[in-house]
């Protein structure tokens, strides 16, 4: 019996080696060629787990099974680090130098349905954004009304920036500034996409520097994906099934969507003129084809100068990090943070930088 199950564990072993290998090419492997990879992408941080308790089960067994999954995990050293992070980098400026303080959120529609049941959500969350005293805010799922707190001059006025830039009122993003925005534009995606991506040049002390905006393309879950998700006990018969495969087309098609969309805006950023900061919900992992095209060339702020792992989801399905603030090579970032407040499924992340962008 017990020859039995030490067999059963090394398959077992074999398997989630496996399957964490496949995880790493998911960055690689474009999902409109070969779907399934993207997957394992998604389970990254758990195939991690259940291989690092394989690697510490064969040492306290002193079974020399446990170079595998270690040999395994140490192959993909460079994606634990997109994932999580020991300390902070030091970065040391000139104190001469101002930084450009810039707040990436999600910010759900200002609570636009009441999720939170709180009626002060909306002022919370730019009591909240206004807290962390930043000279560029960009928004996700923005929205603004006609009249009200939420109107566009009165968000202006609240948040102290005269320059803004949104692809839709209703629904859409937004880049409010404090500096003068000298160019600004949308990217289309076509017809068939949900997400937008707007981007702002800004002058700052004279030079000028691109930021976009994006929220790529989401998984559309519904009602009934989520109420899948949160039961706490499977039965596997056919309507289980039929719940899981709808699911899984929904991810595929948003791992599609998304690629398309990561290769689009990573040409238009090459055309940049300036030094540029991308940010925004790509609602995908480190571990994905997504962030690998939008991240290629640049530097990840969390990676620079983040701590622990720095979740940015906080929503039903299982927590990420799926908000990001990328940037050119030609910046610096001096600082990082997620702020850890639920007025959102998502939490806001901010950075500083300082910059010698292209002169124009």
């Amino acid at each position: 019996m017990k020859n039995l199950l030490h067999k059963g564990l090394v398959v077992f072993s074999l398997i989630f080696s496996g399957a964490l290998l496949i995880s790493y090419s998911a960055a690689f492997i474009n999902p409109q060629t070969l779907g399934f990879p993207a997957f394992f992408g998604l389970a990254f941080p758990y195939l991690l787990f259940v291989n690092l308790l394989f690697v510490l089960y064969w040492m306290f067994r002193r079974k020399w099974s446990f170079l595998l999954p270690l040999i395994v995990i140490l192959i993909g050293y460079n994606s634990i680090g997109d994932f999580f992070q020991l300390s902070r980098g030091d970065k040391s400026i000139s104190a001469d130098l101002q930084p450009l303080n810039v707040l990436s959120y999600n910010v759900r529609s200002f609570d636009r349905y009441k999720w939170t049941k709180d009626p002060n959500t909306p002022n919370n969350i730019i009591k909240l954004i206004n807290s962390q005293e930043p000279d560029v805010v960009c928004l996700q799922e923005y929205r603004s009304t006609p009249t009200g707190f939420l109107s566009l001059q009165s968000l202006m006025k609240e948040l102290g920036m005269p320059y803004v830039h949104y692809s839709n009122r209703k629904n859409g993003v937004a880049i409010f500034s404090k500096y003068k925005m000298i160019k600004k534009a949308s990217l289309s995606f076509g017809n068939e996409n949900l997400c937008k991506a707007i981007f702002a040049d800004i002058r700052v002390e004279g030079k000028a520097i691109r930021i976009y905006n994006l929220h790529l393309e989401s998984n559309r879950f519904i009602g009934k994906n989520y109420k899948f998700m949160k039961k706490g006990e499977y039965q596997g018969n056919e309507e289980e099934l039929d719940d899981i495969k709808d699911i899984s087309l929904r991810l595929s098609q948003a791992f599609s969507r998304r690629a398309a969309q990561a290769l689009q805006i990573k040409e238009h950023v090459k055309q940049s003129p300036h030094e540029t900061l991308v940010c925004g919900d790509f609602n995908d992992t480190p571990n994905s084809y997504t962030y690998h095209q939008l991240s290629k060339d640049m530097k990840d702020a969390f990676v620079e100068q983040g701590v622990g792992i720095s979740t940015t989801y906080s929503g039903d399905f299982p927590s990420f990090r799926i908000d990001y603030l990328l940037y050119s090579q030609g910046i610096t970032c001096t600082k990082y943070d997620r702020i850890r407040k639920r007025y959102s499924d998502h939490y806001p992340i901010c950075a500083s930088f300082v910059f010698t962008p292209k002169e124009n």
